[in-house]
């Protein structure tokens, strides 16, 4: 009896902090979640590049709802001593559990500072590539060309040879052609330089480099260079290809594959076999 009496003393005593825990607790919650909103707005009329929106919306929102959790504990007496002891030895732990999410955090931060990349742009590593979609805490969301969803963590990219296909806004397209010995040279140069000046995509103004650059085994090596506005990078790379087949068609400029010559030698003693062989 004594147990149960000293239990609602403790009840009696606490019930309005333990309301009151709760209040701030809902209250604060939704207050947290009410500033993240407006600070979202706040950045979207910012001129602050958007691949640091989401990671700051995400960062805010933690320390937001964690000032929450510490202002609602100290209503029920919690010592802040006590708590900060508790949330460092939590931090430790996690730290250790967790070193690899915190390595990609780090990087995170780093990518957002030195900006290699941002949301938009279509990007190459080692192993993946496709346009950034979004910049987390812990991952790079991107798509690739065939609108396949990849999370590439921060730590990865932060390490990696990274392209950017998207930071410039022209390409250089880097082209090799090859005709068959025999083939006069001039006349490839003039149909392959016709072919580039009857496209309008491509930039004359930039400049055009085209000249011999290898003998091949079977072929004469035709090197051509061109620019083209970096969206248009596609559409005149696939023109061209398709272009210079039917042109050297017109032009009876000859294609060339690989052949090999075949030299037979015979000793006596094997054609002495093969005539044996042979039907009389």
């Amino acid at each position: 009896m004594d147990f149960f009496e000293k239990f609602n003393e403790i009840i009696l005593a606490y019930r309005f902090k333990v309301l009151g825990f709760l209040v701030v607790l809902i209250i604060g919650w939704q207050l947290a979640k009410y500033v993240v909103r407006l600070l979202e707005k706040s950045l979207m009329k910012s001129k602050l590049d958007v691949s640091v929106h989401g990671f700051i919306l995400t960062l805010s929102g933690f320390f937001l709802k964690l000032i929450v959790i510490i202002t609602a504990a100290t209503i029920i007496d919690v010592p802040m001593t006590t708590f900060i002891a508790m949330l460092s030895a939590a931090g430790l732990a996690v730290g250790l559990a967790l070193k690899d999410s915190l390595s990609n955090f780090a990087a995170g931060i780093l990518l957002l500072i030195f900006r290699p990349f941002g949301v938009g742009d279509y990007i190459q590593t080692s192993d993946v590539s496709g346009t950034v979609l979004s910049i987390q805490m812990l991952y790079t969301a991107m798509n690739t060309i065939d609108n396949k969803r990849v999370m590439v963590p921060n730590g990865h990219l932060a390490t990696s040879h990274i392209t950017n296909y998207s930071i410039e806004p022209y390409r250089r397209i880097d082209k090799v052609y090859s005709v068959a010995y025999g083939t006069n040279v001039l006349k490839v140069k003039e149909v392959l330089m016709g072919i580039v000046l009857k496209n309008e995509m491509i930039l004359d103004e930039r400049g055009v480099i085209l000249g011999v650059i290898n003998h091949g085994d079977s072929s004469i090596d035709f090197d051509l260079k061109v620019w083209v506005k970096r969206e248009d990078y596609f559409t005149v790379l696939y023109a061209l290809n398709e272009d210079v087949i039917t042109e050297f068609e017109k032009n009876d400029i000859e294609i060339p594959y690989p052949t090999r010559d075949v030299m037979v030698t015979m000793n006596k003693t094997d054609s002495d076999n093969v005539q044996n062989v042979l039907p009389e």
